[in-house]
C-alpha cells in the first residue's frame, strides 16, 4: 500500500535541484509569496522535492540554520506530509511572542515529541518500541503555516514537497505530563473571548504514528532523527486563522494551553 510504496521512495538529485533550492529560500527569506519555480528547475517527483528539502537544508546548515525539528504524518493518497522545520523558526510560548508575516496566522493545534537521543541511520529497521524508547518529553505545540508560492492551489504535490508542505514555523509550548491522546477539545481565545472550539481529533489516531513513520522513511534514506529535535505529527482541528498583535491562547483540553501574542 501507500505507506509502503513511499518507503521505496529515494532523494533523487537532478540538474535544477540547487537553482530550486535556493530560489525557495530566497523566498523564505524574503517573506513574501510569489511565483512558483522556473519550469526548467521543477522537481518533476517525490524524490526529487526531497532532494530540493535536503538541499535547503545544507544552505539553512551552511547559515548557521540546523534543521530542529520536523513535520510528519501517515501518508494518505492525497498527500505526503514530511519536511525540515529550522532553528530560526522554533519559538518557545514562554517567551510571550513569535513573529508574524501578515495580519492573520495561520496556526495548526499539535504535539510535539522530544528526541531525548539519537534515531540514526542503520541497517535495520527502527520499531515502534524503539522510537518510544529515545522520545525523552512531548509538549503542545503549534504548527505556523505558509507557503512560498502565491497560488499554491495551482502548484503540483512535488512541488509543494519541496517548498517544506506550508511549514513556516513551529510554536513549542509547556510539557504534557500525560500520553498524547487520540482526541481532545481544543478551544481558541483572542483577547480573553472565544473564537472558536473544537471536537479536536488527531488525523492518525495515534499522535505517535507519524513519529513512528518519520524515523523508518528517515532511515531509508540514509538520514535520522537527532537528540534535540521535536517531531510534530498533526493537527487536531485542522488550520485555525488567528489575529496578529492580539494575545492568543489555544487551550488544550485538560493538557494545558499556549498563551502568546503573534507580532506582525
Amino acid at each position: 500500500m501507500l505507506e509502503s510504496a513511499l518507503m521505496e521512495v529515494r532523494i533523487e538529485p537532478y540538474p535544477g535541484c540547487d537553482e530550486a533550492a535556493r530560489y525557495l529560500l530566497a523566498a523564505r527569506h524574503r517573506g513574501e509569496p510569489g511565483p512558483r519555480l522556473p519550469e526548467h528547475c521543477r522537481p518533476a517527483t517525490l524524490g526529487q522535492a526531497l532532494a530540493v528539502q535536503m538541499r535547503t537544508a545544507e544552505l539553512q546548515q551552511a547559515q548557521g540554520a540546523p534543521i530542529a525539528a520536523w513535520k510528519s504524518a501517515v501518508p494518505t493518497p492525497e498527500k505526503i506530509a514530511v519536511a525540515p522545520i529550522y532553528a530560526p523558526s522554533v519559538h518557545q510560548s514562554r517567551h510571550g511572542t513569535a513573529p508574524a508575516a501578515d495580519a492573520m496566522v495561520r496556526i495548526e493545534p499539535e504535539i510535539a515529541f522530544e528526541l531525548a537521543r539519537d534515531l540514526p541511520a542503520r541497517e535495520t529497521p527502527y520499531a515502534p518500541a524503539d522510537v518510544d524508547a529515545a522520545v525523552g518529553a512531548a509538549r503542545l505545540a503549534l504548527e505556523v503555516l505558509g507557503c512560498r508560492y502565491s497560488a499554491p492551489q495551482h502548484v503540483p504535490l512535488p512541488e509543494l514537497l519541496a517548498d517544506h508542505m506550508f511549514n513556516q514555523g513551529l510554536v513549542l509550548g509547556p510539557e504534557i505530563d500525560a500520553p498524547a491522546p487520540a482526541q481532545m477539545p481544543i478551544e481558541v481565545y483572542v483577547d480573553g473571548a472565544l473564537q472558536e472550539d473544537h471536537d479536536g481529533v488527531h488525523p492518525n489516531t495515534d499522535p505517535r504514528a507519524g513519529l513512528y513513520w518519520i524515523a523508518e522513511f528517515l532511515r531509508a534514506q540514509g538520514l535520522g532523527l537527532r537528540a534535540g529535535q521535536h517531531v510534530i505529527t498533526g493537527s487536531y482541528a485542522g488550520y485555525i486563522d488567528v489575529p496578529a498583535n492580539r494575545e492568543v491562547r489555544i487551550v488544550y483540553g485538560t493538557l494545558g494551553e499556549i498563551a502568546l501574542r503573534f507580532v506582525r
